[in-house]
């Protein structure tokens, strides 16, 4: 099953809404029973028992389902987790990216943190902030937490997953490389697009079978097999909730493969007016245009 956060009037309250057919229906007019999900995040905090109800309702409801319809062309998205208690950034998971990116293979996993306040959803704008004129793109799967998880084996990690979804790990690339920290450079408004969807961990292929490209105004800019990362889904989450303990809801970016901006001899940053397309195996496809600053 897919699922969707969903605006459903113009007041901004948005709604957990599962995929069905080629369109959406609220969770809630299927389950009477889950009522108050905004998203993914909301679900999964009401444990693994709610989780395995909606699964057997998707399961059984095929393409019909009860209630109003939003077909994907009318939908607006919220981002699918719209208020994580962490977004978990992993730096330089891919040999290629490492290479155009002329540094060394780090000894140790690379992390990093971007915040709520950077996410914005499918469809909307990432905005140009003046203080960068290095503005990139980073394709990335994200793992969505499902569990709570704090010390997890590598042997279970995957159990702990609720869904897969995409995110960009948009980057000023000239505050990335200027400051000792990478927050400026990683995580200010706007560079966490998310979404459009969550495909259920139970739903989903393996990691090594997802693929990843990127496209800018309809150019392939990345191209890659989730099985190119360094270090895979289950070993990351053992090795983060190791110290950190991770929530229903949480996000993990997963690493970017080569094809960015940077890597480009001369780089093509971003401009406003762009449009950026990621798509990942059985997820589907983040669009969302660069707009100037506010």
């Amino acid at each position: 099953m897919k699922l969707a956060a969903l605006y459903r009037d113009d007041a901004g309250d948005a709604s957990l809404h599962l995929a069905v057919g080629d369109g959406f229906v609220a969770v809630d007019e299927i389950l009477p029973g889950l009522t108050g999900l905004r998203d993914v995040g909301d679900l999964y905090a009401r444990g693994p028992a709610a989780v395995a109800q909606l699964r057997e309702a998707a399961g059984q409801l095929g393409d019909q389902a009860p209630g109003a319809r939003v077909s994907q062309a009318e939908a607006r998205y919220a981002p699918p987790v719209m208020n994580p208690g962490k977004i978990i950034c992993v730096g330089l998971n891919y040999a290629d990216h490492i290479a155009e990116s002329k540094v060394e293979r780090p000894s140790r996993i690379v992390l990093f943190a971007k915040f709520p306040s950077s996410l914005i959803a499918h469809g909307e704008a990432v905005i140009y902030p003046s203080i960068t004129t290095e503005l990139d793109y980073e394709g990335e799967l994200a793992v969505v937490i499902g569990q709570r998880a704090r010390n997890v084996p590598v042997e279970s990690a995957l159990d702990y997953v609720g869904g897969y979804t995409i995110i960009n790990d948009v980057s000023a690339r000239d505050l990335q490389s200027s400051e000792p920290q990478w927050i400026r450079g990683k995580a200010l408004d706007t560079f966490a697009p998310l979404g459009p969807v969550v495909l259920d961990a139970a739903a989903a292929p393996p990691v090594a079978e997802m693929r990843l490209r990127t496209l800018v105004n309809g150019e392939v800019r990345q191209d890659a097999s989730c099985a190119q990362m360094i270090t895979g889904v289950p070993e990351l989450i053992a090795y983060i909730s190791a110290g950190i303990t991770l929530e229903p809801g949480d996000v993990i970016a997963t690493g970017t493969p080569s094809g960015v901006a940077l890597g480009m001899t001369p780089p093509v940053y971003l401009e406003p007016g762009d449009k950026v397309s990621i798509e990942i195996t059985e997820i589907g496809e983040l669009v969302n245009t660069v707009a100037g600053p506010r």
